[in-house]
């Protein structure tokens, strides 16, 4: 008699097995939540203190941007939309030249004052005509102008983010691009004086103003910050806009600080000391420091060791405004270079409408501008903050394929602005 052989177990892969489903399961529910967090913020519009005057209100109420919040995809965290703006920007430096068509035009400046030489050297504005394979438009003589100020160590290559630029060739505007001191493509021409300021010098910046509004005397200007171009846009608009009738407004994307304590935030975490005290501290070094190291260790080796050996970035603008800023009475240095120095009361007297954008989950300052600062903003009648609730510092993204609200509200500030000095806003 022959029993029947045993069954032999044998596993069998179940596609449906219930772990991995139970995983997947979970990942569905936390993108789930993140978006209904998300949408959450898309209900609500960005608080907005200070502008109580005619001027600003009217011109807020032709921005469709400051009516809501943008949707980030899948409601991308600050940290998440900071590293994939830091990648877009390296690639969007990359192909500059083969997507946009522009001219550069260099310009002699010289320091005022008492405690400085003058130190003259020579600053730049890349024009923006059109992008690669369009023609540039041919635009009258009272066409706008958008001078635009770049980010710490960036230049019209990089900005950050040259994706505005769109948005802004979309009109019929002259768009420039300002370039500092200092800074520019690997290979350009380095500082003829041994003098620069990691935020821009204003009367660098004024002497541009002036030429250019001369060669256009019916066009009004519009200035335009990006990231810590913010300081100079800033300075810039306290210090000179009451003698340029031109200059009808200036925005600020996104931050603002007093340059002496702008890299030290009060919120400070490990992702601002990331930012900060790691990789622009190493970018600033190479693309200040070593790209003009012959003329800078001429003029004072001390200093120059002394800013390479900075342990963090506030040290290293402290080194550089003692030795480098051209002025060797610190106390005239600040009157001349910083609007901002110890308070922002400056606003209180603001010749032009001036507008300063920030996020609360920006890396670089968390939580937005000092309490104080927003104290002194909400007795302003020509100057506003809008604090919106997400948008990292500058991805500020709105749809998959990452355009970014920034953008946009930076095309309906001068929109509205110009109505505005039309009599029609």
């Amino acid at each position: 008699r022959v029993s029947a052989p045993s069954a032999i177990p044998i596993a069998v892969h179940q596609p449906s097995d219930p772990m991995w489903a139970t995983v997947a399961a979970l990942l569905f529910l936390a993108l789930a939540v993140r978006c209904a967090l998300a949408r959450r913020y898309a209900q609500k519009a960005p608080r907005i203190h200070g502008g109580f005057g005619d001027d600003l209100r009217i011109i807020f109420g032709s921005m469709p941007g400051l009516a809501r919040v943008p949707l980030a995809p899948l409601g991308l965290s600050g940290l998440a939309q900071l590293v994939l703006f830091a990648v877009q920007m390296i690639l969007e430096e990359f192909w500059f030249t083969s997507a946009f068509d522009s001219t550069r035009e260099e310009f002699a400046v010289s320091l005022p004052g008492e405690s400085t030489t003058g130190c003259p050297d020579r600053v730049a504005v890349e024009w923006i005509k059109a992008q690669k394979g369009k023609a540039a438009q041919n635009l009258p003589d009272d066409a706008p102008i958008v001078i635009i100020l770049p980010g710490l160590n960036c230049y019209a290559a990089n900005l950050p983010g040259t994706s505005m630029y769109k948005e802004l060739l979309g009109k019929s505007w002259r768009v420039g691009v300002f370039e500092k001191r200092g800074v520019g493509p690997a290979g350009s021409k380095g500082l003829k004086s041994p003098v620069f300021h990691l935020f821009g010098h204003p009367s660098d910046l004024h002497e541009v103003v002036t030429r250019v509004c001369s060669r256009w005397p019916k066009a009004n200007l519009h200035l335009v910050g990006l990231s810590s171009g913010n300081g100079l846009c800033g300075s810039y608009t306290t210090l000179y806009g009451g003698r340029v009738p031109a200059l009808k407004g200036s925005l600020l994307l996104i931050g603002g600080e007093d340059y002496n304590v702008a890299f030290a935030p009060p919120k400070a975490d490990w992702r601002t000391r990331l930012v900060f005290d790691v990789t622009l501290l190493e970018s600033t070094k190479s693309r200040f420091l070593r790209k003009n190291e012959a003329v800078l260790r001429r003029h004072s080796e001390v200093g120059y060791a002394a800013c390479m050996a900075a342990q963090n970035l506030q040290d290293l603008y402290d080194l550089c405004m003692t030795y480098f800023s051209g002025y060797s009475d610190r106390d005239e240095a600040e009157r001349q270079i910083n609007g901002f120095s110890g308070s922002n009361e400056c606003l209180m007297k603001i010749p032009v409408p001036f507008l300063v954008v920030y996020t609360e989950d920006d890396p670089v300052a968390p939580g937005g501008p000092r309490p104080e600062w927003v104290e002194v903003m909400d007795r302003c009648e020509k100057a506003a903050i809008a604090m919106f609730p997400s948008g990292s510092h500058l991805g500020c993204y709105d749809s998959w394929g990452l355009s970014r609200w920034v953008d946009k509200l930076a095309a309906e500030w001068v929109v509205a602005v110009e109505l505005r000095c039309s009599g029609r806003g």
